[in-house]
């Protein structure tokens, strides 16, 4: 199941309540009726903007309108649903001495690190006429991929202490695989949230801006003006 698909049933039940709307000063809450599963609040002040709820508390700072931020495409015309979640990531407040390795933004891809690894082997056993080098790179990569590691850097470590044939270049491998992180599932949430979110706060406010102003022109009945038929 794709992550947007998840979403959306996670959300498919979820009200808007304005608790605040205050210019730049905003309070948002997303929830089902009579639970918190999936809940959300989005909160912005002037340079902020913080979604906390179930997926954790996640603040971002780029322009003093978060909203406009968020909803300004880097594509063109921005669609429902379209997130840019590798530039969004470099404007998340990760606090002092963090590192993309410790950022909730992102997590371990062991998918993509167990196949970068039989496919180096599987070129190494191909080019490889020794039969003892081509074992112990069998080995080699047997081991590493049986492990299970928390972080992209334990698994870059391993690799680099692993016990490879002579002609074989721990570095080079790693330079092969590049980061072995992709996009957390939660941070991936929290973006379709920003912008589903969003997208329900602007189009409940064209809503009643279009009641008021139909209200604004429409003729009044006379028992409405307070007149009083004569019958």
């Amino acid at each position: 199941m794709s992550s947007l698909i998840r979403f959306i049933r996670d959300v498919s039940s979820h009200h808007l309540h304005v608790i605040r709307d205050d210019g730049l000063y905003r309070h948002l809450r997303f929830e089902r009726p009579n639970t918190n599963a999936y809940y959300f609040d989005i909160v912005t002040w002037p340079g902020y903007l913080t979604v906390t709820g179930d997926m954790g508390t996640w603040t971002f700072s780029r322009i003093t309108d978060m909203f406009e931020f968020f909803t300004d495409s880097h594509f063109g015309s921005r669609e429902s649903f379209q997130i840019n979640p590798q530039y969004w990531s470099e404007k998340f407040e990760s606090g002092a001495g963090g590192s993309r390795y410790d950022s909730p933004c992102f997590e371990f891809d062991d998918e993509d690190f167990q196949k970068s690894l039989n496919e180096w082997l599987a070129c190494y056993i191909a080019e490889c006429e020794d039969e003892h080098d081509r074992e112990m790179a069998k080995d080699a990569v047997s081991e590493l991929v049986s492990e299970e590691y928390r972080n992209a850097w334990m698994a870059g470590q391993a690799v680099n202490d692993a016990v490879f044939p002579s002609d074989v270049s721990n570095w080079d491998i790693l330079d092969e695989m590049g980061s072995l992180q992709k996009h957390s599932h939660h941070y991936i949430w929290i973006c379709y949230a920003i912008v589903w979110g969003i997208e329900r706060y602007n189009n409940q406010k064209l809503t009643l801006k279009a009641m008021e102003t139909f209200l604004a022109f429409s003729p009044m009945r006379s028992d409405d003006r307070g007149e009083v038929s004569n019958g």
